[in-house]
């Protein structure tokens, strides 16, 4: 009949009862089939994680079965109901069974449970008030129970897993995403700038000394220790005219001259014939500028023409400063010497000989290429 949905066969009539009793089946179909035991078929899930013990297999919660459920007592008037089902791994039969009591499910055979109740214990800094006088007072004083409810709450926090406070302050920041994205986004793109000017600064720097390695990022230390270097060479350059001066004099000379330092030779140029005062060593001397170029010359022909003085215990450093020294009082005494002509001293008498005249004898030691009086005389 299509109104009922239902199957009534032509040779059934009312008085015969249901269409199910006249065909002779239960209500239920395949699932009744055990009734007569007890037993009925029903859809079982598990409500936790088990092992079974066929296969140690892991069954997690929420897998369904067709189990056989059958009373087995009653916990005062609730019934107590019993589970068996078959692992679908292994075919090995679970018993689980209700607990009214507990209000639980619990494992009897076949497979094992996988504890995750908490029982709280000492160790878990549970207060229990043993003390009936604090009981009491909780109960009727309302400021001692507001006070103690305080304390709790201060200890609860301290004893507060820190998990928990960071999923708090997560929650609490980001309240409003749209307002800390920006922020972010305004922090990230500071940063992107400030990283992109450091980058650029790199490359020029390894652009000028032709650099080929990776440089790293400047710090706090490097700074302090680069303040501390000191690339002076006014020092050096000192020592190494000291050193050249007392290498290429006379060993019958009773006087070395100190060396011109080169801050000094500045104060030459604009005094052409006059004297000029000698601040090397603080003390005030006259220098003349026609004996400074002599001796200058006369020191650097010793060094180039005297075998036992080229190879001198002037390291390369030495003779690297002492070239350049070298040339830039040479470059500053042109200057001193501009609109001077020295020409070779004649021979003169010793008797006749004066201070002026032995500078003069002393300068014609250096005979120069270029001079043709000198290739004359010779």
């Amino acid at each position: 009949m299509q109104p009922t949905n239902k199957y009534y066969p032509p040779e059934w009539t009312p008085d015969k009862g249901t269409a199910n009793k006249f065909v002779g089946k239960h209500p239920l179909g395949d699932r009744a089939r055990k009734l007569d035991k007890g037993i009925l078929i029903v859809r079982f899930e598990l409500p936790f994680n088990i092992w079974c013990t066929g296969c140690d297999n892991h069954i997690g919660q929420g897998v369904r079965y067709n189990a056989e459920k059958k009373q087995i007592g009653k916990y005062y008037s609730t019934p107590i109901l019993q589970f068996r089902m078959k692992c679908h791994l292994c075919s090995h039969w679970i018993e689980i069974h209700t607990d009214p009591k507990n209000t639980a499910y619990v494992v009897v055979s076949g497979a094992r449970q996988k504890v995750e109740t908490w029982t709280p214990d000492k160790d878990d800094h549970i207060m229990e008030l043993s003390d009936p006088a604090i009981k009491e007072k909780l109960a009727e004083d309302p400021i001692y129970r507001l006070e103690h409810g305080l304390h709790d709450k201060a200890v609860s926090l301290s004893n507060e897993h820190v998990l928990t406070r960071l999923e708090k302050l997560n929650s609490n920041q980001w309240k409003d995403p749209y307002t800390q994205s920006q922020h972010l986004r305004h922090k990230f793109r500071e940063e992107k700038k400030k990283n992109r000017q450091i980058l650029e600064q790199t490359n020029q720097l390894k652009d000028k000394y032709s650099l080929h390695i990776d440089l790293l990022a400047e710090s706090d230390k490097d700074l302090r220790e680069a303040k501390l270097v000191d690339f002076s060479e006014s020092g050096r350059s000192d020592m190494d005219q000291q050193k050249l001066a007392t290498s290429t004099a006379s060993l019958f000379s009773k006087h070395i001259p100190p060396p011109i330092r080169k801050e000094h030779q500045s104060l030459i140029s604009p005094l052409k014939d006059t004297d000029v005062t000698n601040l090397s060593n603080g003390s005030k001397s006259v220098i003349d500028p026609k004996m400074a170029l002599g001796q200058r010359a006369i020191r650097h022909t010793k060094l180039k023409t005297d075998p036992f003085l080229q190879h001198a215990v002037f390291n390369k450093r030495s003779c690297s400063s002492t070239t350049s020294t070298t040339t830039t009082t040479t470059s500053s005494s042109s200057r001193v010497l501009e609109g001077i002509s020295i020409r070779p001293a004649k021979k003169v008498k010793i008797k006749h000989e004066t201070p002026h005249s032995q500078d003069d004898a002393r300068l014609g030691l250096v005979n120069y290429s270029d001079s043709g009086t000198d290739s004359d005389s010779t």
